[in-house]
């Protein structure tokens, strides 16, 4: 196993996002000692997730990434047994069920050491996402070869909504599906940013569907992708 980096794209709120961020940073430090934490920020108002994980790759030294956003927390070993599983497979979402922390549960969590097993109460009753709505986004695991070959994330999108369907998109079709993989990963509480209140909604959807159209199509996608990294030079 080569050197491992973990990528956050992180945005401030001064607030419960900090807050979390700062558990969710030091949780990965301590469970990954020898891997390389990079945080990523993004100079955009809105926030754009992928200029900061671009941001942060531009930082990283490993050949594997860990792309992980920060208020998600995943079990060390099912990360590790997925960074295994990358002989076989070109990335992973090593999740299946997302359990959802109402904001008691998380200030009770974020007082405790930011360490695995995750000091909850058994008796919890926690919300978790129905297996029709499951995200591609939260959690992605795949070599550094497997990122740059997509140029990394699109940063047309600005604000939340449609960067994760369009990297997961890029992903399958020039560097072969991904694997979900049959775990739990927990989302940390936080105040709701919508993607539909976002006033770059309608060009971020509409960039989101030429990715989702161009899925399977090589020479398309390579097209878009081309695109993307003309703006970046």
């Amino acid at each position: 196993m080569g050197k491992i980096s973990i990528l956050i794209p992180f945005k401030s709120d001064h607030g419960p996002r900090m807050n979390a961020f700062k558990w969710v940073k030091a949780f990965y430090k301590n469970t990954f000692p020898n891997a390389d934490l990079c945080v990523g920020y993004s100079e955009t108002n809105p926030f754009s997730k992928s200029q900061a994980v671009n941001n942060a790759a531009k930082t990283a030294a490993g050949d594997t990434f860990i792309i992980v956003d920060a208020d998600i927390i995943c079990s060390p070993k099912v990360i590790n047994d997925s960074v295994k599983r990358l002989n076989h497979t070109p990335w992973i979402i090593p999740y299946s069920k997302v359990a959802h922390l109402n904001k008691h549960r998380t200030e009770r969590l974020l007082q405790t050491d930011p360490k695995w097993p995750l000091d909850l109460n058994p008796k919890d009753k926690i919300t978790k996402t129905k297996k029709n709505m499951l995200p591609v986004g939260g959690i992605n695991i795949l070599s550094r070869p497997c990122f740059e070959a997509v140029g990394g994330f699109d940063e047309r999108f600005i604000g939340w909504g449609g960067e994760d369907d369009a990297f997961a998109a890029s992903l399958n079709t020039i560097c072969g599906h991904y694997t979900r993989l049959p775990h739990l990963i927990y989302h940390l509480w936080h105040p709701a940013l919508r993607a539909v209140g976002n006033r770059h909604y309608k060009a971020n959807y509409e960039l989101a569907l030429r990715y989702c159209k161009a899925i399977g199509n090589k020479m398309l996608m390579k097209k878009i992708i081309r695109e993307k990294n003309n703006l970046l030079k």
